[in-house]
């Protein structure tokens, strides 16, 4: 029997602004116009469900509560939490951690914080975060349960995954292996959630998270999903992810899914088979998820996804300049790019396409080109970022060594700013060509 009190916790916004902070997505609100569903908190919400652990979920980022607001909560329900466990980001860590360590004073629980910042830079982020009791280091669902069975959590030496301190000092434990076996995970417990606030820009439609795969092993240097989730590629079975999709679809009145996996399309296999299900129920959904140009390229199977009722991919363009596709180990081709585009242009599917800006080596004129490219793409939408080096990513690795790195804070290491210096590029070049793109565009 698990004896802790435990509280799930989606941070509270940011100077009144929403985060999302779910895998590799660490955005402002205003970057797409919504944010995600904490969809990792809500499995774990449902493992502790399964072991029957005494737990409550708050939501403060959707439900715009404030520390005092979320402890005041705690104290009419007399639910007093021994352990605090949050996800976070690189530009949230600092916000988060302060807004968590709130709550954590008053209660004198200890917290324990997951995420890609935590993934990438976990001594560091311990040393200058005192709050933090535990670091989860990789993917926190199976971690978390470990430590909540521990009899004493002042003693944590045989918990795989994590970093962790005591009057002693910090300690970083062995590694834990990634998840092999996708269809361990339980279906997310989305009823403790506040699922009318999660709503789709462009068309204001409820939507949930559906996960189909882990891992990605095209390594793109300026990525946190090897951080998250690694380079092997995982996959749950395609008939898994339907049934979840159906049950969703009649528990709650949703009809939109996001197909929540690294590369969602990466196995051709496991599309054909989704497809052929979904088309076979009947179930008169719409999906979208995250892909790569190099996986849409089969004519037959676009038009079935369509069928299926695939109504938006996200596409990683990148750059129009090759030589900088290969600096960030993108490993795509010109030709790739263009006729993905076009075949879900052809089948009807809506294409958003993602750029990124101010890419170490690149000129001015480079910045201009890519924002030509993508106003000659028959894409739908558009976003352009500038580049940003998370810590513990290749890229921010080569920024550290080559010194490109004008500004090491983490708060500014997001979509608002541009952190970096080279010969050619600043932030104010940077941020003026991203502003003519989305005019141009």
């Amino acid at each position: 029997m698990i004896k802790y009190k435990v509280l799930l916790i989606n941070p509270p916004r940011i100077d009144g602004i929403a985060w999302t902070r779910e895998g590799r997505c660490q955005e402002r609100e205003t970057t797409l116009g919504t944010f995600k569903p904490p969809f990792t908190l809500a499995i774990i919400a449902s493992l502790l469900r399964e072991y029957k652990i005494s737990f409550r979920v708050i939501d403060a980022n959707a439900l715009d509560l404030k520390s005092n607001e979320v402890c005041n909560l705690l104290l009419r329900e007399d639910f007093i939490p021994d352990i605090i466990i949050y996800c976070t980001t690189t530009p949230t860590v600092i916000a988060d951690t302060k807004s968590i360590g709130i709550i954590k004073e008053r209660f004198k629980s200890k917290i324990i914080a997951f995420g890609s910042q935590i993934s990438g830079a976990p001594h560091e982020t311990m040393e200058k975060l005192s709050a933090i009791d535990i670091g989860i280091i990789g993917e926190p669902e199976f971690t978390i349960m470990d430590i909540l069975k521990q009899d004493d959590i002042a003693n944590l030496k045989k918990v795989k995954g994590i970093i962790w301190r005591n009057s002693m000092g910090i300690y970083n434990n062995n590694p834990r292996d990634w998840i092999d076996d996708m269809d361990q995970l339980p279906t997310p417990a989305w009823d403790l959630f506040p699922i009318d606030k999660y709503k789709l820009p462009f068309i204001n439609e409820k939507y949930l998270i559906v996960e189909t795969s882990r891992g990605c092993p095209f390594a793109c240097e300026f990525c946190v999903t090897q951080l998250n989730h690694g380079l092997k590629f995982r996959e749950r079975h395609y008939e898994a992810v339907v049934n979840e999709i159906e049950y969703l679809k009649e528990r709650y009145n949703i009809k939109f899914f996001n197909l929540f996996g690294d590369t969602a399309t990466f196995n051709k296999e496991f599309v054909d088979k989704f497809c052929d299900e979904v088309i076979r129920r009947n179930l008169g959904m719409k999906w979208f998820a995250n892909t790569r140009a190099d996986t849409i390229y089969d004519g037959d199977l676009i038009r079935k996804m369509k069928e299926s009722g695939c109504w938006m991919l996200s596409i990683g363009i990148e750059s129009f300049n090759e030589q900088t596709r290969r600096n960030m180990q993108k490993k795509l081709k010109m030709d790739e790019i263009n006729n993905a585009i076009r075949l879900l242009r052809e089948a009807g599917i809506i294409s958003f396409g993602f750029f990124i800006y101010g890419y170490p080596g690149e000129t001015e004129k480079d910045l201009h080109e890519t924002t030509r490219f993508a106003c000659s793409l028959p894409l739908d939408y558009a976003n352009f970022y500038p580049a940003v080096p998370y810590p513990g990513t290749d890229f921010y690795n080569k920024c550290m060594r080559e010194g490109y790195l004008h500004q090491n804070s983490w708060d500014r290491m997001e979509y608002s700013y541009y952190v970096l210096k080279t010969k050619d590029l600043n932030e104010d070049i940077v941020k003026k060509a991203i502003s003519n793109a989305y005019l141009s565009f």
